[in-house]
């Protein structure tokens, strides 16, 4: 089992806001900008970032045809922590809408955004035993059923270092977490970059869908970092 704790707090600005905008009818873009500003420092405060990956033999009843050639499987979990949510339904509770809108949606952009930093732990750890990686496959995304997180957390379950479990037939507690797998073989190949590519993602709903033709260059633009 690995553990991850040391995360980079950072966040896109503008996509952020964007994505906020594209949800319901707003403030202008310089309330939201000053109001982002304030939320910044109480979601640093409040978020208790975990990572979590192990690699195990892939199961045989596991049949998805990105993984047909994959002898081993990464079982990967993310959160970051129940604290966020809970500030977000206070600011709901006292009436300030667009406030909790727009810290839901920072927390939800966090929790991208440690994932893709546990990718490139992942990366140097599959490297270093010669394995190649595939991209993402998160339970729900249209891949493989939602159910199957329940799965990936028994494997990775270990409650006296961090409260990740499964609640409402499938669903992730805390709910900002996420659980996902890699496939993992020593045929593929080891320069991947990214690991998700919203482009090819089933899930259109996303509200931190990505789907630019450099993903990369818009990632880095505007961001904040603390």
């Amino acid at each position: 089992m690995n553990f991850l704790y040391n995360f980079k707090f950072q966040l896109n600005k503008d996509k952020v806001i964007s994505s906020v905008q594209s949800y319901c009818q707003t403030p202008p873009y310089e309330e939201l900008d000053k109001m982002y500003d304030n939320l910044l420092p109480l979601l640093r405060e409040c978020s208790k970032p975990v990572g979590i990956f192990k690699i195990d033999e892939k199961p045989k009843n596991l049949k998805l045809e990105i993984l047909e050639n994959c002898r081993y499987i990464v079982h990967c979990a993310v959160t970051i922590g129940q604290e966020p949510v809970n500030k977000v339904d206070s600011l709901f509770n006292e009436g300030k809408f667009f406030q909790a809108i727009l810290l839901d949606t920072m927390a939800s952009s966090y929790l991208f955004n440690i994932s893709s930093q546990l990718f490139h732990k992942i990366c140097e750890k599959s490297h270093y035993i010669n394995l190649g990686l595939t991209r993402k496959i998160a339970p729900g995304d249209g891949e493989i059923e939602l159910e199957y997180q329940q799965k990936i957390i028994n494997k990775l379950n270990n409650n006296e270092l961090y409260d990740i479990r499964i609640v409402n037939k499938g669903m992730l507690y805390p709910s900002k977490s996420m659980s996902y797998i890699y496939g993992a073989d020593e045929s593929l190949l080891f320069n991947q970059q990214k690991d998700h590519c919203c482009e090819n993602c089933y899930n259109l709903l996303c509200s931190m869908r990505e789907v630019s033709s450099s993903p990369e260059k818009s990632y880095m633009k505007n961001t904040d970092c603390a």
